[in-house]
């Protein structure tokens, strides 16, 4: 069994009449199928016919009739063979020998009777023409068979021909044989093998139509259910075909609308495969999109809308908040973020990078306002701009700052300055509505180069280095690496003392104030920083402008006001009790919390009223201004000592000091120092004393370091003194030994 199963595969394979054969969309499969059906069992089938007749044949001497049926079966053989690689060859070499054989039979056939089998072989040729060379060939055969038909009609024996007969006493079985054969066997099965490849590619083709009427119904149902407006129309525009939300959008528009122009406003006439945007005609805030979809072999063309109402919307909000994002509102420049991610890679020609602070903002906002500042900064800005070349890019950075782009067309590095200080306004008049007001521009500016492959934010921090570099006596710094570390120095320094003022590290240190009896009449408070062991000493002009710049006051005077409260309500025996001055910058004072704090002190501890007084610093703007002057006359009015510190160096006014209610005020040791060397220091003691006195204030010399001072300041009428002449800023511990040296230390633990 398995021996046949193999035979019956490979000439079902040899044959081409397996499933996937008769599937096979290749004419040339089903060709040479049907033609070695044809030749295979016509071989097979005529084999025993022609061994028998050639036998015969040779029995008689009939020697042509073996030429003819050996020289059929090899023309049979090799049709077969060449029929592997040459179809149509070999189907026209089949239909030769078929006419071949059909007029071997009407020529050497003596009996006209037998002799018509040879007419019936030949009107099998349109048949087989049709099947290997189509309509045409088909057609010329039925014409060429009009000849053997008029034979059949004439109904007589043709002429011999050379006296040739191939007939045999079997020749009548044989003909007959072989058209049964013929028409019986190898025409059907030729027929068979077509029907099937037929039938096979009918079911084929109903399983796809199938399919596709199931697809079509599919594409359908979503066409139709799709959320997107869709539309089939025409290349005029005219509606075929609407989905459910697009007919649900021309039932809102309340009209008919046949065409898409009815349903939409275009700024832009409609065109095929073109995007486009429009209106609703019945609501035009809603805007739409069309986009037509590419249909191959089709006319009608299909359309997406799609409502971009919400998408035009945020795109609106994006570009609002891009503006936002790069746009700085006060001025209207392009500000820090625009310059570090557009500005910055446009770059490309050689430029100095100038960072410009307006270093007095933060006094005028103080002094008169915030809106103040802002109407100074703003209208800063604007002169700025105009004033400045179209190629000079100007940026708004956060703080009072401006970042300049400057080609080297118009500056070097020598000459840099100066041009800056030509473009710079040093004063602004704003108008208010108490008149015209008049404000000072205190520029300062760091500038370093625009350098390939180094990025923005270090640039812009090179910048800000020089910057942290100038004073009121150098407004312009040039970048240089060294500032770098010392900012670095800086920066360490500056969480060393902020991590002192956390760990409430701050001591109080006292200097003593005496009279002209040299009996101590009170302390000042100074702080200073509890080491740990193997720390270097921090000294007091290194902490103090750190905490000044960073905006610590509070912080640092809360802790020292609460170690002065503790101090007096601690204070050693039998140690004289003596008032204690602790100083105020002035921000403290403007800080809600620290105010109240004091109040609730002053109110709840007559104590404190007595002995515990307050120096606010002159040279600081925040003391003269209006805030500050009514917190500390309300200070004054419940009892507390207000001391003017550092008296003629900084704001104070005359009005000012009667407005704060001042008790005390402290000669600067900058004029005390040069008595006895210069007159004009001397006359402005006597002015200053003359002052305190017509005023009804106390006075106190400050820094007095020498016998020669002390005798002036008493010449002049000066009766209370402070300063290295009378003792060093100490310890408790220091004065309570001073006072009585077997006190016992440990009391103060």
């Amino acid at each position: 069994m398995p021996v046949l199963n193999k035979l019956f595969l490979r000439i079902q394979q040899y044959l081409l009449v397996g499933k996937s054969h008769f599937s096979d969309n290749d004419d040339r499969t089903w060709k040479l199928s049907v033609l070695r059906l044809v030749l295979l069992s016509g071989t097979l089938l005529t084999l025993i016919i022609v061994l028998h007749s050639s036998y015969i044949a040779y029995s008689m001497n009939m020697h042509f009739v073996l030429v003819l049926t050996l020289g059929f079966s090899v023309m049979l053989w090799g049709t077969l063979m060449l029929g592997r690689k040459r179809v149509n060859q070999a189907a026209l070499a089949l239909i030769s020998i078929i006419v071949l054989a059909g007029t071997a039979i009407l020529l050497f056939v003596p009996d006209f009777g037998a002799a018509k089998y040879g007419l019936l072989f030949l009107f099998t040729l349109p048949l087989l023409v049709r099947l290997f060379f189509g309509n045409k060939a088909a057609i010329a055969a039925m014409l060429f068979n009009l000849l053997p038909y008029a034979l059949l009609i004439r109904n007589q024996p043709l002429d011999s021909i050379f006296n040739i007969s191939i007939s045999l006493p079997q020749t009548h079985t044989y003909l007959s044989s072989l058209v049964f054969l013929f028409f019986n066997f190898c025409l059907p099965l030729a027929v068979m093998r077509l029907l099937s490849t037929i039938e096979s590619q009918s079911r084929t083709i109903r399983n796809h139509s199938q399919k596709l009427n199931n697809l079509l119904n599919r594409y359908q149902e979503i066409f139709d259910n799709g959320g997107t407006v869709s539309l089939f129309c025409d290349e005029h525009g005219r509606i075929l075909q609407a989905n459910k939300a697009a007919r649900h959008l021309i039932r809102q528009s309340g009209r008919d609308c046949h065409f898409l122009h009815q349903l939409f406003h275009f700024d832009k006439p409609l065109l095929a495969g073109i995007r486009l945007r429009g209106t609703l005609r019945s609501d035009p805030s809603q805007h739409y999109e069309l986009q037509p979809a590419s249909l191959a072999h089709h006319k009608t063309q299909l359309i997406h809308c799609h409502n971009t109402s919400d998408m035009e919307a945020l795109d609106r909000k994006l570009a609002a908040s891009r503006r936002q994002h790069f746009i700085d509102p006060l001025t209207g420049l392009r500000n820090h973020n625009f310059w570090y991610e557009r500005a910055y890679t446009r770059l490309k020609q050689s430029k100095s990078l100038i960072l410009l602070k307006l270093a007095n903002l933060r006094e005028v906002n103080i002094q008169y306002g915030l809106n103040t500042g802002d109407q100074l900064l703003s209208e800063l800005a604007s002169r700025l701009k105009h004033a400045l070349p179209a190629n000079v890019h100007l940026y708004r950075f956060p703080g009072a700052k401006f970042l300049l782009a400057v080609p080297d067309s118009y500056v070097s590095e020598q000459n840099i300055q100066h041009w800056l200080l030509n473009q710079l306004p040093d004063r602004h008049i704003i108008e208010q509505k108490g008149g015209p007001l008049t404000l000072a521009a205190d520029w300062r500016a760091g500038c370093t180069r625009l350098r390939a492959r180094v990025r923005a934010n270090l640039l812009v921090e090179e910048c800000s280095i020089a910057l942290s570099q100038t004073d009121a006596r150098q407004s312009f710094v040039l970048y240089n690496s060294d500032y770098s570390r010392s900012i670095q120095r800086s920066s360490l320094l500056r969480e060393r003392i902020k991590r002192h003022l956390d760990e409430q590290d701050f001591v109080i240190w006292l200097q003593p104030q005496y009279n002209d009896h040299d009996q101590r009449i009170g302390f000042e408070a100074l702080a200073r920083i509890n080491q740990h062991e193997g720390a270097s000493v921090l000294l007091p002009h290194q902490f103090l402008p750190q905490i000044a710049e960073n905006d610590w006051h509070v912080a640092f005077s809360s802790q020292i006001l609460h170690k002065a409260i503790r101090l007096l309500e601690n204070w050693p025996q039998p140690m004289p009790m003596v008032p204690v001055a602790i100083n105020l910058a002035g921000p403290e004072l403007l800080d809600d919390g620290f105010y109240e704090k004091l109040l609730r002190y002053y109110s709840e501890h007559p104590l404190l009223r007595r002995h515990l007084e307050l120096e606010i610093t002159e040279t600081s703007v925040l003391a003269s201004h209006e805030e500050t002057r009514k917190r500390l006359t309300s200070l004054a009015n419940i009892g507390a000592t207000i001391i003017i510190d550092d008296f003629g160096t900084g704001h104070a006014s005359l009005s000012q000091l009667i407005d704060i209610s001042a008790t005390t005020l402290k000669i600067d040791r900058e004029f005390v120092g040069s008595l006895g060397v210069s007159e004009r220091h001397l006359k402005i003691v006597q002015s200053a004393l003359e002052l305190a006195g017509n005023l009804n204030l106390h006075a106190i010399a400050e820094g007095v370091e020498t016998r020669q001072q002390l005798q002036i300041l008493k010449d002049l009428g000066c009766t209370r003194f402070q300063g290295y002449l009378f003792g060093k800023p100490m310890p408790l511990a220091h004065w309570c030994k001073a006072y009585d040296p077997e006190f016992d230390l440990e009391a103060l633990r």
